[in-house]
């Protein structure tokens, strides 16, 4: 299977795979995302724990490059674990990321804290169409063409996705490896794609003005049943230039986590 990393002389250089589409020079947040949660999830028992917060922090464009990955200890409790890892190139930091790990523990819950067994029948409904491959197969209130990379490659199946309108829903999944001969688990699989949030949300100031995420927090209930997530997601913008992006995350049998984004505004690709 076809990987987003390779790991070469202690470093992980990236694929053609995992580029963004802000140009080719630099690789998707959800390859970066992935590559970090792949990395802590080593350093847990995913049996009796689970990682219930995932933030990440993008200082810079992480270049498509090779990238040494930093990682560092910093709560080793029973019952919480607090992990970084971090991504640099020649020395330099590119960005950083922190899981909170804690204790699962089975418990019966009272009626009225019980979440819906399955998702909006919207969302329900879509699961049953075809697939679609990569953002270039779908309708965009923009009509432009993406650059080859992570976004390309995804298959979909799209509840409402008009690219740069501020909001979008889809089912996905990573076809994908993000590390070369291993298999994703279901957390670098959620930890790569929540950040399409930005992407399925992404709003289009002008044809030449957009917004990039700056940073990613993932938070988790629980893991998905299978490879398939849906991403509903909103924007938030401000005339100031700021904005977030907000979505929650389902599987076939409910929400299973929400992921928030802090944006700026970018030029885009778009020629």
């Amino acid at each position: 299977m076809k990987s987003l990393f390779v790991e070469k002389n202690g470093c992980y250089m990236p694929t053609e795979h995992a580029a963004s589409p802000w140009g080719p020079v630099t690789i998707h947040g959800g390859a970066s995302a992935g590559l970090m949660a792949s990395l802590m999830e080593e350093q847990f028992p995913a049996q009796s724990m689970q990682l219930a917060r995932l933030t990440v922090d993008l200082f810079h464009p992480v270049p498509m490059a090779p990238l040494k990955a930093h990682q560092r200890l910093i709560r080793d409790g029973k019952r919480i674990k607090l992990l970084e890892v971090s991504l640099s190139h020649k020395g330099r930091e590119i960005c950083r990321s922190q899981g909170l790990i804690v204790e699962k523990n089975d418990v019966v819950l009272p009626a009225h804290a019980q979440l819906p067994a399955l998702p909006p029948q919207d969302i329900v409904d879509a699961f049953a169409q075809d697939e679609v491959i990569g953002v270039n197969a779908i309708n965009q209130a923009a009509a432009v063409e993406y650059p080859p990379g992570l976004h390309t490659s995804i298959p979909l199946k799209p509840i409402f996705l008009n690219l740069g309108v501020g909001r979008g829903c889809s089912w996905v999944r990573l076809p994908l490896n993000v590390r070369e001969g291993i298999e994703n688990s279901a957390l670098v699989s959620i930890a790569t794609l929540a950040d399409f949030s930005n992407g399925f949300a992404q709003l289009y100031l002008s044809p030449e003005q957009g917004f990039i995420n700056a940073d990613m927090t993932l938070n988790l209930h629980r893991m998905p049943v299978d490879e398939w997530i849906a991403i509903d997601a909103h924007a938030h913008a401000q005339p100031n230039g700021i904005s977030m992006v907000e979505a929650v995350l389902y599987d076939q049998k409910g929400e299973i986590g929400r992921v928030s984004q802090s944006n700026m505004t970018m030029n885009t690709f778009r020629q």
